[in-house]
């Protein structure tokens, strides 16, 4: 059955009703093909395909609260899987049977293109969906939807008491709810459909084959039916679909409607296997092969009577282990499919053969791994090796019982036709301990009948598989890092290199991919001995260590090309290399990267007025600084990365250093790659500040780290750490020597508002002050908190005296005093009382500061806009304000907090604080009155539990920031919600619960998107705030939070590609387009926007473009903006053009060149200007080039000296001119205006130029006026461009009478007018001049003539045109004039 995408929505974060429908959906089955598109027939046919009923929108397009709504995510470019165990243990992660359905998880698949590398696509499993990359920039072009779920037979899991559980009893039992995960993505694009297999993410395997046309759902197979049918005890089979082999197409007959014709389809081997750590029953009777000796070929002509024998042996074995389990009827058995029949005991892989159409898909054939050569075999990867028709290659590893790693199967017949034993271990090295390595991974070579197979012990080996024979061997060592549970450093993927560059060098380069990250290529040509003798050694060309963090998913050469594509297990990152170095090393040529380990804390790059930085102006498109997003990295990864939200291939990785590989290197010799280079990055980012203020001067970003003192300063313009570090001066810098105390460790951070200071909160308590320019210390909070370095602690406590110490100072005077003949005793009480007071002020200070100073870790700084307050939050619940110039404390400082201070936020413009607290609860303070003002959540509610979860987080918050306005505030917290907080009336507005609980978030500066990075994943979730483009109603505290969908990435077109796509559509394609509007269909008209500009809801309303406002500005200014343009100096003549440069006809040559020319004419000899002459004549389109009639000389002449006058008589072009026929270049735009007018009388509904408007929206202003300069090019050029400029006027006045895109059509109509008004002008004199000379007679014979016609046509039109547009304006001007009224009434009646 077909995904119906018609039926009706549901709630979707209600997952019983999910599976209520998957189940419903899952018990109907029947044997009919997916051809039909009749509603009926598809509710009819429920048989092999087990699809959900449940519409694929509720996957997409629900899951949005009352503000946000899913927009895009950022960072995710492959399958990465940084943190998942799944139900495995940490020893069992590498283990034989944890790679079983590991092995081609998340690889890519190559579409490769005829033309060249740069059109080859590349699709690649992401999570829920898949995304179709161009090679060219490695940016998406096609993303889709989610996938369908799987069979609930599928979700039913072990508990530790061993008992099963349905995956619907609860969260205890399912933790993986109803996501699912793709496995494999195989595309066509000459068929426009995408096979995957998938399974829910929980259970870690592929269970299901998933159809896609284009982005959408078709058609769902359940791969693995049968475990619906057998009993309970036999649910426990691990069955798992490992590797899934494009067969090639096939021509098969329609049916339905289109009955008699024939269609391509694509064939698939479903390759299936079943895990053997869990025994499957009691093992049931081998038999026999169908013998066949030789290796690799059979014949074709082979009879059915022995076809058949075999399959009924193997169904045979089916039905007896049927029979001894169940107590099951024959008749029962013989009912269902081959695939709803469950396999032998002893059989351990399936193959499914499925044919995929552009519209169906189905399990056409069921093979089943029996008899003697394929039981007790676990196949693990597959392929189609090349010149093998109807022959797949299966690699994996035996059981306990079996011997053979590698088996040939014919899928035509269903046999097993060859068990390969040069891979088996020789009999003399066999023992029970030794157990044959896993085969993980085939590639087809260049050579027929050769194959390189990669084993789980690092080897490659080169076998022959017509002769079975093992030609050499390739090892690779693991590393001494490699830790000891990990397989012994496994070959994930081999690729063999087949372009023309590396056979004239005499190189036969195959790269191999292991589980250590690490790329070797080899050069497979044998070395050769001193007697010129081949052996057995190949040459290491290059290894590249530590190319993908975690180990290499899959790599591949390009046909033809010496370019590698790569792609990580757990990197998160896509690479291309491009060989072309003399010693035949790898270069990176291009590459998008991502975090390795999900991010822990975002920020937009210049957060704008909440911020304290200038607010990026993103509504006109003047700052892309908006829309750039800072991400720091967790643990294991220790990057600062900048992701821009509008194109991903703006993304980059912010420096620490040059030379960083080089370095780790040299001094980690054993820890080369990522490993090596993570021990020179500074350790994990525990916070950043940025100000823009004087980013043009220095450093614009700081930032601290985990158990780091110190702070760094980095340049945003250059992308890398530039400035100096932020210390003390007795702080040691160098790793080498003593680390600062641990009480000096960072733990917060500010920029002042000037952008010159920086302020860091450490674990002591105390807040230094740094320059960020020089990097200098600017004092302390409390003041003296920097004067007691590490000798004065010592002298201190040893009793020593200490320069600048009161007592002693007063003790010298005294003794002064007396050395000078003495001093009255009023002199003496006087100096004393003095003394006694300073003393006395001295300790008043100290008790203030020592009441105020904070007794635990500084969590939270702010700074207030006129730089005279500071703001500082504590773990000892104190909030202190203190004077930023005098560094002591407010007066009502300290401000004690109902519980200990978590983060704290600040917004510059209402000085609003917000403070996280230990009780799940924020504060707000106002600064300017010393209160707290409003409190969300907290302890205040754990009295009610019934709204504790309601009106506060059950959980520690994560992070918290205000919205730009400073009414909003945004709190996320561990138990999986973010909320949004109304401040002026102190409500929950709005409640998002996520599937995975958020660790940071960020506002954009405009307020339009909120950013989220969640445990456990890699990228970054954007969120759209509705309430910027439709109406959005507040109503009270929700009572549950609405659970959010995951945001998927978008889909990046190039504007070039689109334009391209636009101006080839021809009548054809137009009418196409108008056919399918009238025939509107709902269950695509749903779900798809075709991106159609937005229409009136009401007649007599204009819509605008929505376009940047640059695009339509500028139309109106080309001229001064030319006018800057223009070069300051006038082109210089170039000198004489060198010797060796040959002369090209139709450059005029001087001096002896041209009396040689003369000479030689004159000789008798043909000049250079005769040859000239007849290269041009045989040319097509100067076939007339001049005229041999020189009578029009001076009527030529009296034209060009007359008055500018256009007169449409027959005189007038009777006599042809010498003048040479000048051909013009048109324009695209005027193809696709001719193409719409010859569509015009076809057509007689919907808007005949709609094409016209959207192919100039998506170009820029310099390019509209190219292009619509080039209708007509003056008033010698009417014959063409009169013709083209009637079409564009028509095209104009229809686009003004349909009030679509008023500001950019406008814009349109004032370019067109402005480059052809004199021409428009002069053919309306002519006009009206001619009617009014010209007597009766000569008017019926003017108004005969097709070019009068054709004047007077788009004389009317323009005077058309001239009428809709003043009318237009007229109507906008009083609606504006009545709306001034209205509001100076009103603002005189307040």
């Amino acid at each position: 059955m077909k995904v119906d995408e018609d039926a009706a929505a549901g709630d979707s974060g209600d997952t019983n009703n999910k599976r209520k429908q998957r189940s419903e959906s899952t018990s109907s089955k029947s044997t009919a093909t997916n051809t039909s598109t009749d509603a009926e027939s598809s509710t009819s046919q429920n048989d092999i395909v087990v699809a959900t009923t449940t519409p694929t929108t509720m996957y997409d397009d629900a899951g949005s609260s009352r503000l946000f709504q899913p927009h895009r995510s950022l960072g995710l470019l492959t399958a990465a899987y940084p943190n998942t165990k799944s139900s495995l243990s940490t020893t069992q992660q590498y283990s034989p049977s944890a790679r079983l359905f590991q092995s081609q998880k998340g690889k890519f698949h190559l579409q490769t293109q005829a033309i060249s590398s740069e059109e080859t696509f590349v699709t690649i499993p992401l999570g829920e969906r898949f995304q179709i990359l161009t090679l060219s920039k490695l940016v998406p072009v096609l993303v889709s939807r989610a996938l369908p779920p799987s069979a609930d037979h599928h979700r039913s899991l072990l508990t530790g008491d061993g008992k099963l559980t349905a995956g619907s009893n609860g969260k205890k039992d399912y933790q993986g709810g109803d996501e699912e995960e793709m496995h494999q993505a195989i595309s066509d694009s000459s068929l426009s459909i995408t096979v995957t297999t998938h399974g829910p993410k929980i259970t870690g395997k592929a269970v299901s084959i998933t159809m896609y046309s284009r982005t959408r759902p078709l058609v769902c197979l359940d791969a693995f039916s049968f475990l619906e049918n057998v009993n309970k005890k036999k649910k426990n089979q691990k069955w798992g679909i490992v590797d899934m082999i494009p067969l090639g197409k096939q021509r098969v007959a329609m049916s339905g409607e289109k009955e008699g014709k024939m269609e391509n389809t694509l064939l698939f081997a479903i390759v299936c296997a079943r895990d053997d750590t869990v025994s499957g029953g009691k093992n049931a009777s081998e038999k026999g092969g169908d013998g066949v000796e030789v290796v690799g070929d059979d014949s074709e002509e082979e009879s059915e009577s022995e076809s058949d024998a075999d399959a009924a042996a193997g169904n045979n074995d089916s039905t007896s282990d049927d029979e001894s389990g169940d107590d099951e009827d024959d008749s029962s058995l013989d009912s269902l499919s081959d695939e709803d029949k469950a396999p032998a005991t002893n059989c351990y892989g399936r193959i499914l053969l499925v044919q995929a159409s552009r519209t169906s898909m189905k399990i056409i054939k069921t093979i089943d791994l029996n008899g003697d050569k394929g039981s007790n075999f676990i196949p693990y990867v597959g392929l189609h090796p090349a010149t093998y028709v109807n022959k797949i290659l299966l690699g994996g590893r035996p059981t306990e019982k079996g011997s053979t790693s590698m088996l040939l199967v014919n899928v035509r017949s269903g046999k097993v036709i060859h068990s390969f034993q040069c891979l088996s271990l020789e009999d003399g090295k066999k023992n029970k301990s030794q157990k044959p390595s896993i085969i993980t991974t085939l590639a087809q070579s260049p050579a027929v009948d050769t194959i390189a197979v990669g084993t789980s012990d690092g080897s490659v080996h080169l076998i022959n598989t017509l002769h079975d024979v093992k030609l050499f061997s390739l090892h690779h060592k693991s590393k001494a890092h490699v830790k000891k549970n990990m397989m012994n450093n496994a070959v994930s993927s081999i690729s063999f290199r087949t372009d023309g560059n590396a056979t004239r060098q005499g190189v036969a380069p195959l790269a191999v991919g292991t589980d250590d990250g690490s790329v070797s290529v080899w050069d497979l040509t044998p070395v050769q001995d001193d007697d010129g003798n081949a052996t057995p050694h190949r040459t290491l060309l290059t290894q590249m260590e530590g190319t993908h963090h975690g180990g290499i998913s899959k790599l591949s050469y390009l046909p033809g090309e010496p370019l590698l594509l790569s792609t990580g297990l757990s990197s998160n990152s896509i690479l291309l290399h491009v060989f072309d170095a003399p010693d035949h090393s790898g270069r990176i040529l291009r590459q998008r990267k991502g975090h390795t380990s999900p991010p822990q804390l975002l920020r937009y790059l210049h957060p704008g007025v909440s911020g304290g930085g200038i607010l990026a102006n993103a509504a006109d498109g003047t700052d892309a600084s908006s829309c750039q997003i800072l991400s720091c990295g967790g643990a294991g990864d220790l990057t600062l990365r900048l992701f821009s939200t509008a194109r991903s291939n703006l993304d980059k990785e912010y420096s620490q250093g040059r030379g960083l590989d080089k370095k780790a290197k040299k001094l980690f010799g054993n820890k080369e790659g990522p490993e090596g280079r993570a021990e020179l990055l500074l350790p994990e980012i525990v916070d950043l500040s940025t100000s823009e203020v004087r980013g043009r001067d220095w450093g614009d970003l700081v930032t601290i780290h985990r158990n780091h003192a110190h702070a760094y300063v980095w340049s945003t313009k250059r992308g890398a750490q530039s400035g100096p570090v932020l210390r003390q001066p007795h702080w040691n810098i160098s790793a080498m020597k003593d680390r600062p105390p641990r009480t000096a460790n960072a733990t917060s951070l500010a920029i002042s508002a000037c952008g010159s200071f920086a302020l860091v909160g450490t674990v002591g308590g105390v807040v230094y002050k740094y320059n960020i320019q020089s990097g200098l210390p600017r004092g302390s909070f409390p003041r003296d908190a920097t004067s007691a370095t590490s000798e004065e602690e010592r002298r201190r406590k040893k009793g020593l005296k200490t320069a600048g110490d009161v007592g002693r100072t007063m003790r010298i005077l005294e003794k002064n005093n007396s050395k000078n003949g003495g001093v009255t005793p009023s002199d003496i009480d006087q100096a004393e009382r003095d003394r006694v007071s300073y003393l006395e002020a001295d300790a008043k200070k100290k008790a203030i500061v020592g009441r105020a100073s904070h007794d635990g870790a500084v969590v939270g700084i702010a700074i207030d806009s006129l730089n005279k307050t500071l703001v500082t939050a504590g773990a000892d619940s104190k909030l202190v304000l203190w004077n930023f110039v005098t560094h002591m404390p407010h007066k009502k400082s300290p401000i004690m907090l109902p519980s200990p201070a978590t983060k704290l936020t600040h917004v510059r413009d209402s000085d609003l604080a917000a403070i996280a607290m230990n009780d799940f609860g924020v504060a707000v303070f106002d600064c300017s009155s010393l209160t707290i003002v409003r409190y969300f959540g907290g302890s205040r509610y754990n009295k009610s539990p019934d709204s504790l979860g309601r009106m506060s987080h059950t959980c520690p918050i994560s992070d918290l920031q205000f919205g730009p306005d400073g009414r909003k505030l945004f709190t996320s917290s561990l138990d999986g919600t973010v909320r949004v907080w109304d401040v002026p009336t102190g409500l929950c507005v709005d409640w998002m619960s996520f599937s995975s609980p958020p660790t940071s978030l960020a506002l954009s500066p405009t307020g339009e998107f909120l950013a989220t990075s969640h445990v456990g994943r890699l990228g970054i979730s954007l969120w759209c705030d509705k309430s910027f483009f439709r109406m959005v109603l507040l109503d009270g505290t929700p009572n549950e939070p609405a659970k959010m969908n995951e945001p998927c990435p978008v889909a990046e077109c190039e504007q070039e590609e689109a334009n391209d796509a636009i101006v080839t559509a021809s009548v054809s394609s137009i009418l196409a387009k108008k056919e399918d509007m009238m025939a509107f269909d709902d269950t695509n008209g749903e779900d798809e926007n075709d991106g159609s500009p937005p229409q009136a809801k009401g007649e007599g309303l204009i819509t605008l473009s929505g376009l940047p406002p640059a695009h339509w500005k500028n139309l109106f200014h080309l001229e001064l903006v030319k006018e800057r343009n223009k070069p300051t100096e006038a082109p210089q003549k170039p000198p004489s053009a060198p010797f060796f440069l040959q002369w090209r006809a139709g450059l005029e040559s001087s001096g002896a060149d041209t009396a040689g020319a003369t000479d030689q004419e004159n000789a008798g000899g043909t000049s250079t200007t005769d040859m000239t002459k007849g290269k041009e004549a045989t040319t097509d389109g100067w076939d007339a080039v001049w005229s041999d009639d020189d009578a029009d000389d001076n009527a030529e002449a009296d034209s060009s000296n007359g008055a500018n006058e256009i007169k449409p008589s027959k005189e007038s072009t009777s006599k042809p001119t010498k003048r040479r026929k000048v051909v013009h270049h048109r324009s695209k735009l005027a193809e696709l205006l001719q193409s719409c007018f010859d569509a015009k009388e076809v057509l007689s509904m919907g808007e005949t130029y709609s094409d016209v408007t959207s192919y100039l929206s998506k170009m820029g202003p310099s390019s509209i006026d190219v292009e619509i300069s080039s209708l007509c090019y003056g008033i010698h050029d009417l014959e063409e461009g009169l013709p083209l400029l009637h079409i564009a006027s028509m095209w104009l006045l229809e686009a003004c009478e349909s009030h679509s895109s008023f500001e950019a059509v406008n814009a349109y109509l004032h370019r067109f007018l402005h480059v052809h008004g004199n021409v428009i002008t002069r053919m309306d004199q002519a006009v009206q001049k001619t009617e009014t000379d010209l007597t009766s007679d000569e008017a019926m014979e003017e108004e005969d003539d097709p070019q009068t016609l054709k004047l007077k046509e788009f004389v009317e039109t323009i005077a058309q045109l001239q009428k809709k547009q003043k009318e237009a304006s007229n109507r906008l001007q009083g609606k504006m004039q009545h709306s001034i009224c209205l509001l100076r009434h009103l603002s005189r009646m307040v």
